[in-house]
């Protein structure tokens, strides 16, 4: 299987810097490090790339590319390398074709920027919180529980975790207003986005499309190596906090959890149910997700073969990419990615993958049932075009020492209005006010939010008593308070 991949490789092999010279060839992991499958050998990547380009700033200067044994800094760099640009390649023919402008022509990625058991994405440097622009990957040692053994993660050595990252850049292009929206469901398709982005571009090479075809008998929405989403990086946290990841990985994409109002969700939880964290929230969509692409697969062929895998993988990436662009900015921002899906499948194939994409969406509750008889309505123009609005916030009732916090909240409320008194409420979708004053509840519950330079610490206590990294920001903006989002991280 490796020999196959590696004669693969040399057809692909990039036109020489000089006259006569044979393209370098590097050694790295095919998925994560724990995922089951040895490294791979193939063309050195081509960097920073012609297309969504990816600059790595450290190390400097980046070693030479050959192939490096396993656990060396060469071997990181140069798997880290090739994952950046099989992930910004797959996007890149999907329809996406520049970063978000404040990134600019090429994103920045940081392979090591310390200790920490994580990585994160920022439209922009926040010195006082030691953001920096682009990709940062970090290290560290925890102590295995089963054998006392000490052990050292490097997130960027995961292609797992380097495309969840460059997947959150993706959708900062595709779908920017998302970046400072206030609900769980918008910061959750985040995260989803980034999964998906992790399996689709695991599925570009040829080695993991056999493997998983083998793995799951052609049923890609079993259990595998490709579902398990940075196992190495999940079996770290374990170690510390068993219950804040699944099982065997960070997050696994083979999993039954179907949508319920995340309102109604506990902040936080163990990883065995949802929460209103993004995180756990976001594997209902990447489940369904991952429902839908075997599903899709088994349209092309039955029983299949690694071009139809392939084939899916690519048809999938540019579903969700157009699905991206085009949901309005709604309450219920899952149910509009998943009718916009449907859309999608219409207009760029169809129709052909209508019955696999409704039937997933519908059993995990991300459209009503009365989808499989007819499609999804398109949304009205004023949905379409609609921008998020500015929104006021009660302070005290988030136990913040500032009586306003403004927030940006979906154009679309999808919730109901309040009854009149002696009225009982019905039960249905949350208003925008709800979801958003939810979700900035649970980022203070959890200690996620940071204080700009002009608060008092006085302003909030919760977040003090955290070592997490801030994935929010109070500022004061003309005067007023204001809750901004200063980067998309892991939540570990």
């Amino acid at each position: 299987m490796a020999k196959a991949a590696k004669s693969r490789a040399r057809r692909r092999r990039p036109t020489p810097r000089g006259a006569g010279a044979a393209a370098a060839v590097i050694q790295s992991w095919p998925t994560d490090p724990m995922g089951g499958l040895p490294p791979v050998q193939v063309a050195a990547p081509d960097l920073p790339g012609t297309h969504l380009a990816t600059r790595i700033v450290d190390p400097t200067p980046a070693p030479e590319p050959q192939v490096y044994s396993v656990g060396t800094g060469g071997f990181r760099y140069w798997t880290a390398a090739e994952a950046l640009r099989r992930a910004a390649e797959l996007w890149s023919a999907a329809g996406t074709s520049a970063w978000n402008p404040e990134i600019g022509a090429a994103l920045p990625v940081q392979l090591d920027e310390g200790v920490d058991l994580n990585a994160y994405y920022s439209r922009e440097a926040y010195a006082p919180q030691n953001i920096k622009q682009g990709l940062s990957f970090f290290h560290d040692t925890v102590r295995d529980v089963s054998t006392g053994q000490q052990v050292t993660v490097w997130s960027g050595e995961s292609p797992d975790v380097v495309a969840h990252e460059l997947g959150h850049a993706v959708l900062d292009s595709l779908k920017p207003v998302l970046w400072g929206l206030a609900t769980t469901e918008s910061a959750a398709f985040h995260e989803s986005f980034g999964d998906m982005s992790a399996i689709l571009t695991a599925l570009q090479l040829p080695v993991v499309r056999q493997s998983v075809l083998e793995e799951t008998g052609g049923k890609l929405w079993r259990n595998s190596s490709v579902s398990r989403l940075a196992e190495q990086l999940g079996y770290a946290i374990r170690q510390r906090s068993p219950a804040a990841v699944d099982s065997d990985s960070l997050r696994n994409a083979a999993n039954s959890f179907t949508y319920v109002d995340p309102t109604t969700l506990p902040p936080s939880g163990p990883a065995s149910g949802l929460s209103r964290e993004p995180h756990s929230f976001s594997r209902v969509f990447t489940g369904a997700f991952l429902e839908a692409l075997g599903a899709m697969v088994l349209v092309l062929a039955d029983p299949p073969k690694a071009d139809d895998v392939l084939q899916a993988s690519q048809d999938m990436s540019r579903l969700l990419a157009h699905a991206a662009l085009n949901a309005p900015v709604r309450t219920q921002f899952f149910q509009a990615v998943a009718e916009q899906l449907v859309r999608a499948d219409s207009e760029l194939f169809n129709g052909k993958y209508a019955e696999p994409l409704t039937s997933a969406l519908v059993r995990r509750g991300l459209l009503p049932l009365r989808s499989l008889a007819a499609a999804p309505p398109a949304p009205t123009r004023m949905e379409a075009a609609a921008k998020p609005v500015r929104m006021a916030l009660d302070g005290a009732a988030l136990g913040l020492a500032v009586t306003t916090v403004f927030v940006e909240a979906p154009a679309v409320d999808d919730g109901r209005a309040a009854p009149p008194i002696g009225v009982m409420r019905e039960p249905g979708p949350p208003t925008r006010q709800t979801a958003a004053q939810a979700f900035v509840e649970a980022l203070i519950v959890r200690g996620r939010v940071a204080l700009g330079p002009r608060l008092r610490a006085s302003t909030i206590s919760m977040g003090a008593v955290t070592q997490k990294r801030p994935t929010h920001q109070l500022s004061h903006v003309n005067g007023e308070v204001e809750l901004r989002r200063i980067a998309f991280d892991c939540g570990c």
